[in-house]
């Protein structure tokens, strides 16, 4: 590997004013105890009561970018192909097949996806109108804070990517971005282009500064599902729609302030579906202060009926044990960022996980609470994160995550705690 990314490094300085070869390789381990991505508890036994998987693995990722851009004064072309591999899970391909013994199935595998389309798409920067470009085809796409649109990287298979057409016009600093697209299922063994599309979107997001860091985002998501949901021989489909806004400053006098308001409506199957959800952060920076600490406290909300649009489910939004999504939620949170110096950046961050409502579900999971249990609390998350860069394209990460049962947890799915441990490493071309 090390052989083919030197080649490219010297192609692409050859070729430097018109061609930019891309590449990155990460490899990451991790350590689960108590609990899997289809399962909580010491057992294994998910929602519906079956055993799948472990509950403790070491498992080793992979993931390889590789390809190019090439850009003229009209039109940009990019290739780019990615490889996600996995050794060491005890949950199997089989596990993540979707709409089983159906017309309708499909796979969605968080770990596999092999010679994959990351980009393959043309940007057409010259329409006749100033400022106005046109991309079309495979892309990655992402906003603000990649709670709406984002594409959901952390994971080894990338969450949403989009076959799209997208219009952008930019004036000054600002924009408004208006497209329709379908996402992806995610086979190990199938080409995805020529595969079934999951979901296809109609999306406006727009930027609009206020200050030298700060701005306004308002949007408008359509979301339907192409394939059914299947339960007990039935199929459902989801028209939603989402409008909202995000106002955000990142450093006013040091202050800061994240805040996101998101209003769902539409059907879910024969439901009629009308709720909300919203993040509330804010923070101060004592930038004289030995290690320049950053104290943000935050309220996260999602409705018992709410589900997110296209945004980012994993990483830095939910907590770093991935047990929580933006579904039948709250999350009260504080964070404290620590800078040592330029290559080490360390986050410490606590939340306070519960469900919106007792009658609901566990979103990420599916469990609910057993007859007789009105609980709500899920359950205390610390995390500890760790982020070296010795060098400007090698990024060294170290995350060690903790969660204590709540009532809910404990009364209902399994008594005993978790955690979750990353050692990733990551080359940038």
């Amino acid at each position: 590997m090390k052989y083919i990314l030197l080649v490219l490094s010297l192609v692409s300085f050859v070729y430097a004013d018109t061609l930019n070869i891309l590449g990155s390789l990460r490899e990451r381990a991790e350590s689960w105890h108590g609990f899997n991505k289809k399962a909580y508890g010491n057992d294994s036994i998910n929602a519906k009561g079956d055993e799948v998987g472990e509950s403790d693995d070491t498992i080793l990722l992979q993931r390889i970018m590789l390809g190019g851009e090439y850009k003229t004064s009209n039109i940009d072309y990019s290739l780019i192909m990615y490889d996600a591999r996995e050794w060491g899970s005890s949950l199997t391909d089989l596990d993540f097949i979707k709409n089983k013994n159906t017309p309708y199935v499909y796979a969605m595998n968080p770990y596999h996806e092999h010679f994959e389309l990351y980009d393959a798409s043309l940007t057409f920067k010259s329409l006749g109108i100033d400022n106005l470009s046109f991309k079309v085809g495979r892309q990655d796409i992402a906003y603000g804070d990649n709670r709406i649109i984002g594409p959901g990287k952390w994971g080894n298979t990338i969450g949403w990517l989009w076959d799209a057409g997208r219009f952008s016009y930019k004036f000054h600093d600002n924009f408004i971005d208006a497209w329709y697209g379908q996402t992806r299922t995610k086979d190990p063994n199938k080409f995805s282009m020529f595969e079934k599309h999951l979901y296809e979107g109609a999306v406006v997001y727009s930027h609009f500064k206020t200050t030298q860091k700060g701005a306004v985002e308002p949007f408008y998501v359509y979301k339907h599902n192409l394939i059914p949901k299947m339960s007990s021989g039935h199929k459902s489909y989801e028209y939603l729609s989402y409008t909202g806004a995000r106002l955000y400053e990142k450093d006013y006098n040091s202050f800061t302030y994240d805040a996101t308001y998101v209003n769902e409506s539409g059907k879910d199957g024969s439901k009629k579906i009308n709720d909300f959800a919203y993040v509330l952060k804010g923070g101060y920076q004592f930038k004289k202060t030995l290690l320049k600490p950053k104290i943000v406290l935050g309220r996260v909300y999602a409705g018992k009926d709410f589900t997110t649009p296209f945004g980012s489910t994993d990483g830095s939004h939910y907590g770093r044990m991935d047990l929580m999504s933006w579904s039948n939620m709250q999350d009260n949170q504080i964070a404290l960022y620590l800078y040592p110096n330029s290559k080490i950046d360390t986050k410490f961050t606590y939340h306070d996980f519960s469900l919106a409502d007792a009658d609901g579900k566990w979103a990420y999971y599916g469990y609910k609470n057993k007859p007789g249990y009105t609980d709500k609390k899920l359950g205390d998350e610390m995390d500890a994160e760790f982020f070296y860069k010795p060098v400007k394209n090698i990024k060294l990460s170290f995350i060690y995550a903790y969660f204590k049962a709540g009532a809910f947890v404990k009364n209902s799915v399994a008594d005993n705690n978790a955690q979750h441990i990353f050692l990733q490493f990551e080359y940038k071309l």
